[in-house]
């Protein structure tokens, strides 16, 4: 291991660190330059418009998966203790949730939403506290 040490000392070459230190300098220049005035900046730009939007569709999925599972609970709770009424309003709030795009849910439909999600807290509220 000490030998393989000494043949790349061996091979040093200030010239090497001229080159580098060149190297270095161009990589500012080229941080000076915007980005998106160039093709393969530009690329860059995208990606990274694509990552946020990669990360607010997870955002909105897990928002829709944690409300089906809470509607999903409700139900079971309703069909051994509820009425049909209730039973009928809670399966159209899952449909209602399985239909919608949460990551680009027009004003009026997330109104909707958030009042039948209220409705479903007060009936969560109603069949435990029956116990």
């Amino acid at each position: 291991m000490a030998d393989r040490n000494t043949e790349h000392m061996a091979q040093y070459n200030p010239k090497n660190i001229e080159e580098t230190l060149k190297r270095m300098e161009k990589a500012d220049e080229l941080k000076g330059i915007h980005r998106s005035n160039t093709n393969i900046m530009s690329f860059f730009d995208d990606n990274d418009k694509e990552h946020e939007l990669q990360k607010q569709q997870s955002a909105a999925e897990v928002k829709k998966d944690e409300y089906l599972k809470s509607v999903e609970l409700l139900k079971t709770l309703i069909q051994e203790k509820g009425i049909n009424e209730d039973l009928k309003r809670v399966i159209a709030v899952g449909l209602l949730i399985e239909t919608t795009d949460f990551l680009n849910i027009p004003p009026d439909r997330k109104k909707m939403l958030k009042e039948n999600m209220i409705w479903c807290n007060l009936q969560y509220e109603k069949y435990t506290n029956e116990n």
